[in-house]
């Protein structure tokens, strides 16, 4: 009467395995890294290649690595902060988790063989990520700004396989859109940062003001992004962004957390936008 219970168990136990590696890696804030670099390159070759789609699988991959190693270092600040995070919860060791950064960094480093060229931007990027935690966690200020600049490296990625140039003001929107977006996460985790005993700009500002200026930063990015493309499908994207991101700061009674988590749409439109349209 037990062989029933016994298989079930053991895929409950995989199954919840899985789901700890794959949260791990943040796939949806992965996808829009990679779709920033995959439509960087498509827009130079004149469409979907199989060199854009290597591009962009290996800036994917690449993320999810950032994302386990942030994870990994970041283990006793999550925990004294109560994130709930596969590592910091104890559903996955980090000894998994090191193991699944390792399997990643080598897929990225085979899909980049694929797409052609940009390794050298693929290497500093991977090396960036390394050291990303360790400095935000000594230097909590510079954090929005360390992402920012992180966040511009695949779309310069994406110019060096599609062999496509984009002036600094593109960079410079992107850059603003994502720094708002960290700033309005710093607010949605003042108050787990304040135990973990990390002092953000939200700490300094209050978490009301800063969830503002994040706000504004974001909205202001994306209406000058608008004005910046160039194509009736890239104009659509940037339109869409500034509309869906208006709809979701407008929105009454939506949490700080669901704001942050669903500002990735956004997010991912204005890529494509920026991508495809950016001159």
């Amino acid at each position: 009467m037990f062989l029933p219970y016994l298989p079930a168990a053991g895929g409950g136990a995989w199954g919840a395995r899985l789901a700890a590696l794959i949260a791990t890696t943040r796939p949806l804030s992965s996808v829009v890294v990679g779709t920033l670099a995959a439509s960087a390159v498509g827009a130079g070759e004149g469409g979907l290649t199989l060199r854009s789609i290597a591009a962009g699988l290996s800036m994917t991959t690449l993320a999810m690595f950032g994302f386990a190693v942030n994870d990994i270092v970041d283990y006793h600040k999550d925990r004294a902060a109560g994130v709930q995070r596969p590592i910091a919860t104890g559903t996955l060791s980090r000894q998994s988790a090191a193991w699944l950064a390792a399997a990643l960094l080598v897929c990225a480093g085979l899909l980049s063989a694929i797409a052609g060229s940009g390794g050298m931007v693929l290497a500093i990027t991977g090396a960036a990520l390394l050291l990303y935690s360790p400095i935000a966690q000594r230097y909590p200020l510079t954090k929005g700004a360390c992402v920012a600049g992180l966040c511009c490296l695949p779309l310069y990625y994406g110019t060096q396989v599609g062999d496509r140039h984009f002036p600094w003001f593109s960079y410079a929107v992107l850059s603003c859109f994502v720094l708002g977006r960290e700033v309005l996460m710093d607010a949605a985790e003042l108050q787990g940062d304040t135990k973990a005993g990390i002092r953000t700009i939200a700490a300094v500002l209050g978490g009301r003001r800063t969830a503002r200026i994040g706000a504004t930063l974001m909205l202001a990015s994306a209406a000058v992004l608008v004005a910046l493309v160039r194509g009736h499908t890239a104009i659509l994207a940037a339109v869409a962004t500034f509309v869906s991101l208006a709809c979701l700061f407008a929105w009454p009674g939506l949490s700080a957390d669901r704001r942050v988590q669903w500002s990735r749409l956004p997010m991912l439109l204005g890529s494509m936008a920026l991508a495809c349209g950016g001159a």
